[in-house]
């Protein structure tokens, strides 16, 4: 019996469509619904949910009702039979039942607004026909229409898509926060179109509709070279929609006109120059036009697909005051942000009309206090700003470029205001997830370099770099990080969105396969390690969303990958051209690290494959599963026979390649345990330092605590001389280093040109915080976090580890400490899910929370003692155990 009880303190909050708040373009009429469920109550969970549509919040007519459905089942709900009108606006909410057949009120309304949905786009695609040459550092354009509204409208949506970047403007204001729209896919197959929702924009009579255009990544040049087209270009439309029922379209065409502006140099890598002179705050004004503004040129409508934006934007997201500024032998003002961050700075200066002023961003300071810019290589990264002049100050930020810094160099102003300076913390707008801390500062400052590193680098799509001329989405380097990335920040979206650009990377015959980076540029095709992020990121986006949408995308292109691979591989070694290796593994120069290629071809080989069985078991291709489970299995025996010895030993007998066999489940059973010997001496040989680069250094960590190691993982990660994480930490990182010795004390910076000192690679560890020092993993047979493990191992000399992660469910909690032989840990579990706990005690007797023993806890399910650690299931609810460890549980 389902009863009406508002007295019950459940709350259903965070609702989601197609898991975005709020969408305003979800191309689907029949899109899958999710939302949180509130409660202050130990073993909450849901038993019935009623969903329902209308048009607006204070409607009475109900749209669609779901009826009172029995299900637990909250996150990606298919709403059955409902089909949802393209371009139309609706609001929802749901209700939910919990164990005890109680109703909680409804949750507050959620809004959706549909997109295209496949239909006609009907407007024109317009330029101003100028071609731009390689390397050139072109002006922003700027097009404009004037339109009336004859009576009330009801609703306007502004929609717009670009070979391009583009900034929108009504009636002379802004209409969005959003940088670089409608962001960056591979130009050679799709754009993307945005919308956004401009009533309150809108007056009766005439309006202008004004859109500035930058080259972006589509006409800016690119690394080594690289255009995808010489001349931007963009399409708009508005849709008007009134009182009477009538519709009414604003779209790029023949009428509009355009011309240049303040904005007269521009790229990615090279920066902006913004002359103010030239500024005319009435560009995007009804009024009468000069002989300025030129007709546009019409191009032809490209042969690409046009597709909703899914990730969420790019946005400022917060502001970092200067920590001090010093005056360099130059006499240059050099302002030191105090963190290496990605985005621009805003300046505030008072000065004569046609004073030129510059900024230059760097990460590092040269040992004169000059800032350090070899490692940008070719890219200029400078913003200057000529002055207008007058009695105002003048306020200025860059509009179609972005730095990578810490410090910024300031000339052209004789005494600045203590203000001059404010950096803008700019990236893709994901939501924090996961947090953690520990008692060991160290650990901590390497866990917010990690996360800042995330933040520089998710910046549309996930980047190598944000600061020299290369910027590039390296599907290598996304890969080992992708899991880290998913417990840091909510990125199944984004991961979603760039997905699109990693299929569109791909190509078959034995050069093909996907794409070093995508969207693609140029580099090899087919890369072990890179190309099989292709594989790699769908599936652990998965487990960490849910979202089958991901593996339904993905997997024909995946099942693609493995039988590109099978043809390069008759006897189940994969042989193909040479790829990037174990890259940038200390002690060799680039390329020439000792893990042989093909057996990192092969490994991957494997591991591919394994991901595309887990695909298709999912997705119930049973058939395709089976055949390639006879594959998995040949690999496997080839990978043995090729590299494994009678003793568990491999050829090159070195740390990646022990923890490519062991990670990726390729060694025998029988010789497990002597390969763990192995690979335990390849680590000490070297005083408990790493020995690896991109592809070893992700997997060292889980590897040793999966074999039963943990200790000697927290000696390899608390190392604090070269190589190992803190090296850089004791040297002032704020952000991942690229290289374990970018610079050091004795030798100062790398001498090569490729020294990023913000490359996230190598900040993979951190998901060894959350999933074992914190001890926080998902469960791959409950995909979205429905069911999860909480079992951390200590180790360290850490005397508490915190972590928290806010799942599609809700907060997931463990917060441990240890004194002596007393051990606490404070457990909160979301509603509606359940939770295997594991710890690191021998007894059951020696565990109680609150007062209660675990044997007699009425929560407590499934109790057992295994491998000296106590293990039990419990359902949602804030748990406190205290325990006594015996002294064989200490490291």
């Amino acid at each position: 019996m389902l009863n009406v009880d508002t007295s019950t303190p459940d709350r259903v909050v965070g609702l989601r469509c197609e898991g975005a708040e709020n969408p305003n373009l979800v191309e689907t009429p029949c899109p899958r619904f999710s939302w949180k469920i509130e409660s202050g109550r130990r073993g909450a969970k849901q038993s019935a949910y009623r969903l329902r549509l209308k048009s607006f919040p204070g409607a009475e007519e109900v749209l669609w009702d779901s009826g009172v459905l029995e299900s637990a089942e909250s996150q990606w709900v298919i709403a059955s039979g409902l089909r949802l009108a393209a371009r139309t606006s609706y609001v929802w909410q749901v209700r939910v039942w919990d164990e005890r057949g109680r109703a909680s009120r409804w949750s507050e309304f959620s809004s959706l607004q549909t997109g295209l949905m496949g239909g006609e786009w009907p407007a024109d695609w317009i330029s101003d026909g100028r071609v731009v040459e390689v390397g050139e550092a072109p002006p922003a354009r700027y097009f404009r229409t004037d339109f009336s509204i004859p009576q009330k409208c009801i609703r306007a949506v502004l929609y717009f898509s670009a070979f391009g970047i583009v900034k929108p403007w009504i009636n002379g204001e802004c209409i969005s926060e959003d940088c670089f729209a409608p962001g960056w896919p591979d130009y050679r197959k799709r754009v993307f179109y945005v919308s956004y929702d401009v009533t309150d924009a809108l007056q009766e009579g005439v309006n202008t509709l004004g859109l500035m255009l930058g080259d972006g990544w589509y006409s800016g040049t690119l690394f080594l070279d690289h255009q995808y087209g010489s001349t931007p270009k963009l399409s708009a439309w508005i849709e008007l929609s009134f009182e009477d029922g009538s519709i009414q379209r604003v779209a790029t065409g023949e009428n509009w006109k355009w011309k240049t502006g303040p904005i007269v140099e521009h790229g990615i890598y090279f920066g902006e120059t913004h002359d103010a002179r030239l500024e005319d705050l009435n560009w995007s004004r009804p009024r009468a036009l000069d002989d300025a503004w030129k007709a546009v040129k019409v191009e032809e409508t490209p042969d690409v697909s046009i597709d909703a934006r899914l990730s969420e934007p790019v946005r400022r997201i917060e502001e970092l005051k200067p920590m001090g500024c010093a005056r360099n032998a130059s006499g240059a003002f050099i302002y030191d942000l105090g963190q290496n961050m990605v985005g621009w700075v805003r300046l505030r200066v008072e000065a004569e009309a046609g004073d030129d002023i510059t900024l230059r961003f760097a990460e590092m300071l040269e040992k004169d206090g000059s800032i350090h810019t070899a490692n940008l290589r070719t890219a200029k990264a400078t913003a200057r700003y000529i002055a207008k002049g007058g009695s105002e100050v003048e306020i200025w930020e860059p509009c179609f470029t972005y730095f990578g810094f810490r410090y910024v160099e300031l000339t052209g102003v004789k005494e600045p205001f203590a203000d001059a300076i404010t950096g803008v913390v700019v990236h893709t707008d994901l939501k924090r997830m996961g947090r953690f801390e520990c008692s060991n500062p160290l650990l901590n400052q390497l866990y917010s370099n990690t996360l800042w590193g995330q933040k520089g680098n998710f910046l549309e799509l996930p980047t190598d770099c944000p600061q020299r001329d290369e910027r590039l989405g390296w599907t290598g380097d996304a890969q080992v990080f992708c899991n880290t990335a998913l417990y840091n920040m909510d990125a199944s979206n984004f991961y979603r969105q760039w997905l699109a650009a990693v299929r569109d990377s791909f190509e078959p015959g034995p050069e093909g396969g996907f794409g070093s980076v995508a969207p693609y540029t140029g580099f090899a095709r087919g890369s072990a390690g890179w190309a099989d992020g292709g594989a790699v990121v769908p599936w652990t986006a998965w487990l960490h969303s849910g979202d089958r949408a991901i593996l339904e995308e993905n997997f024909p292109v995946v099942c693609e990958w493995v039988d590109l691979m099978r043809e390069s591989a008759p006897d189940g070694i994969r042989i193909s051209k040479e790829g990037w290796g174990d890259w940038l593994a200390p002690w060799y120069p680039q390329l020439e690290a000792p893990t042989p290629y093909r057996m990192i071809a092969t490994a991957y080989y494997a591991y591919s494959t394994q991901i595309a069985i887990w695909m298709a078991e999912e997705l119930g291709e049973f058939e395709r599963a089976a055949e390639y489970s006879v594959l998995l299995a040949e690999v496997k025996t080839a990978f043995q026979r090729e590299y494994i010895s009678a003793d568990g030993k491999i050829e090159s007998d070195e740390q990646t390649a022990y923890l490519l066999a062991l990670g990726f489940d390729l060694v025998q059973e029988e010789k497990r345990a002597a390969m763990v010997e192995h690979l335990v001496r390849a680590i000490e040989i070297k005083d408990d330092h790493l020995a690896t680069g991109f592809i070893g250094t992700p997997l060292i960590n889980p590897v040793l605590s999966s074999v039963g190691h943990t200790d000697l993982a927290y000696k390899v990660v608390l190392q604090e001389t070269y190589p190992g994480w803190l090296y850089s930490v004791k040297n002032g990182a704020t952000t991942i280093w690229e290289r374990w010795d970018s610079w050091t004390p004795e030798e100062g910076f790398h001498p090569k040109g490729m020294n990023s000192f913000n490359h996230y690679a190598y900040g993979a560890v951190v998901e060894w915080f959350y999933q074992t020092v914190a001890g926080i993993r998902l469960d791959p047979k409950y995909p979205g976090w429905k069911r999860f493990f909480i079992a951390p191992e200590l180790g360290g000399g850490l005397s508490y580890a915190s972590a928290s992660l806010e799942t599609p469910y809700g907060k997931i909690v463990s917060s441990w400490k240890q004194s002596g032989d007393r051990f606490e840990i404070e457990v909160e579990i979301p509603a509606n899910t359940t939770c295997s706990i594991t710890l690191p005690v021998k007894s059951c007797e020696a565990v109680s929370e609150k007062g209660a023993p675990l044997s007699i806890h009425e929560a407590v399910t499934d109790l057992r003692v295994d491998k000296g650690r106590v293990s039990f299931d419990m359902s949602a609810g804030r748990y406190h155990f205290q325990a006594e460890l015996l002294t064989a549980n200490v490291r």
